[in-house]
């Protein structure tokens, strides 16, 4: 199987991480090297993905694949304030 990574950026300081698919799923979670941040995961199970790449991989041969996270930004917390 193909090691494939995303990079996601940390919600604190911005910095991207590569993160190998196969420790991106539901309730998994990684914490960022540039500031401590902990990223927990939610969503799809990743491995379906990796396994259709795969099976794309071998049918074209030596194609090129990059993956993209978009994160969910949070809310700063004066903006709770009068909803």
């Amino acid at each position: 199987m193909t090691t494939l990574t995303a990079d996601i950026p940390c919600p604190r300081c911005h910095k991207k991480l590569a993160v190998p698919l196969a420790e991106i799923g539901p309730g998994k979670s990684r914490s960022c090297p540039n500031c401590g941040e902990i990223m927990k995961f939610a969503g799809q199970d990743p491995r379906k993905i990796m396994k259709a790449l795969d099976q794309l991989a071998s049918q074209a041969g030596s194609a090129s694949v990059k993956v993209t996270v978009k994160t969910k930004g949070r809310r700063p917390w004066w903006k709770f304030w009068g909803d």
